[in-house]
């Protein structure tokens, strides 16, 4: 049975960083997200029932991107650890891992209402408002491929 943390302080959920070649896709948090909303973001969602961690992330990838799990490369896990928002006084436990896909064609869910692939480092990677924590993120994440 699923667990609803979309209004608890503390919750525990996936980070993920999708990577196709040598870019990192960048996905707008749509108006109908409870936080975060207009900001860019890797995937994100709640560990919230009884699937292992690698079936969520593949779940999440499916729901949130519209690709097949045919579609995923690698799943490569990172660290966990505790992100405080002091703005909006929740706590993030936060699981992070990298995704390598097979092709750049995704169709994004309603979570996201538009997206860009990125190139780690590029000065226009600056230009978008990304949700706290992206950039330090998307560094640990990036480590986890050698990159």
């Amino acid at each position: 049975m699923a667990t609803d943390y979309t209004y608890a302080r503390s919750a525990p959920v996936l980070v993920i960083y999708v990577k196709y070649k040598d870019k990192v896709l960048l996905a707008k948090r749509s108006d109908k997200m409870i936080t975060y909303k207009g900001l860019w973001s890797c995937l994100a969602g709640f560990v919230d029932d009884e699937k292992t961690m690698e079936e969520k992330v593949i779940y999440e990838i499916e729901e949130e991107l519209g690709l097949k799990k045919e579609d995923i490369k690698s799943v490569i896990k990172g660290d966990t650890y505790l992100f405080i928002d002091q703005e909006l006084d929740r706590e993030w436990i936060r699981h992070l891992y990298l995704v390598e896909i097979t092709s750049p064609s995704i169709k994004l869910s309603w979570e996201h209402s538009e997206y860009v692939w990125i190139t780690p480092g590029d000065k226009n990677e600056k230009g978008y408002k990304t949700t706290p924590g992206f950039s330090e993120d998307l560094k640990k994440a990036l480590a986890l491929a050698g990159n």
